[in-house]
């Protein structure tokens, strides 16, 4: 079993859940049915999965971007090596990540299908349901914490 950390824990803060990876840097991203990040440390992968349209914003411009249509998604793949700042998990479903260089992906919650979920190899999954509702999955360690 691995060791549960406090590092695994979501941490609430008004409007929103803070997830602790901010020092962690984007090491893989994939483009299936999503567009994907992964985070990865030498115990722990954290993976980001996007599978609705997110804004991606880079150098003070935004682009619109969607899995559905990945020949758009090319200017995504300047987020690999970028270390990220901040992710937050809004209680009305976005997902907010930031890195150290200014650039930000964002996702709004979808009517009809799961718009994006944060995975970690240690238990931790949040997942925006449609309509953007939170489900929320702490590693066991965790779940007793307030």
């Amino acid at each position: 079993m691995a060791t549960i950390g406090k590092h695994d824990w979501l941490v609430e803060q008004g409007d929103r859940w803070v997830v602790p990876l901010q020092g962690k840097m984007v090491t893989r991203y994939f483009v299936d049915s999503a567009f994907g990040i992964e985070l990865w440390e030498s115990d722990n992968t954290t993976t980001i999965r996007i599978e609705g349209p997110f804004v991606l914003q880079e150098q003070g411009a935004a682009q619109r971007l969607s899995p559905e249509q990945p020949k758009t998604l090319g200017s995504a793949l300047s987020i690999m090596g970028k270390t990220v700042t901040s992710v937050n998990v809004y209680k009305d479903g976005c997902l907010a990540v930031h890195f150290a260089d200014g650039s930000s992906l964002s996702v709004a919650p979808d009517a009809a299908y799961e718009a994006w979920e944060v995975v970690s190899s240690r238990g931790l999954r949040v997942v925006c349901t449609p309509g953007g509702n939170l489900s929320i999955w702490r590693p066991a360690s965790a779940s007793n914490r307030p």
